[in-house]
């Protein structure tokens, strides 16, 4: 009777953490990785420690970068393209420190790298 019962258990808890270990989505399509990658940065600008470094840096205007996205969903390179005019240069580079540390909370194929464009704007 207690083995059936550890047999359950056991398999309770191999289906729970398949679960939890599968909720990174795979990305695997350029329009799936643009689409995602949009709405997680989307979500990083809107967050409020995020914002507080950048109002204590001074960081205010857009900035539009190139981005570069490879293994394990970080990013490998930001180029920029474009600032407003209230944007200075220590803010871009203030910007671009803070979001290079980012990690994306989806699955590459390995060896894939994806590109996109993004504009952050801030207050």
């Amino acid at each position: 009777m207690k083995t059936k019962l550890y047999i359950i258990l056991l398999l309770i808890l191999s289906f729970t953490s398949l679960e939890s270990y599968a909720q990174r989505p795979f990305v695997e399509s350029n329009e799936e990785f643009t689409e995602l990658a949009t709405k997680n940065l989307n979500d990083l600008v809107q967050d409020e420690k995020f914002l507080k470094k950048m109002d204590k840096k001074d960081v205010h205007g857009s900035y539009t970068y190139q981005i570069t996205v490879g293994d394990k969903g970080k990013i490998t390179s930001m180029r920029s393209l474009e600032r407003s005019e209230g944007a200075n240069i220590n803010g871009q580079n203030t910007l671009n420190d803070l979001v290079k540390k980012h990690k994306f909370d989806f699955k590459i194929p390995k060896g894939n790298f994806y590109n996109f464009q993004y504009t952050f704007i801030l207050p």
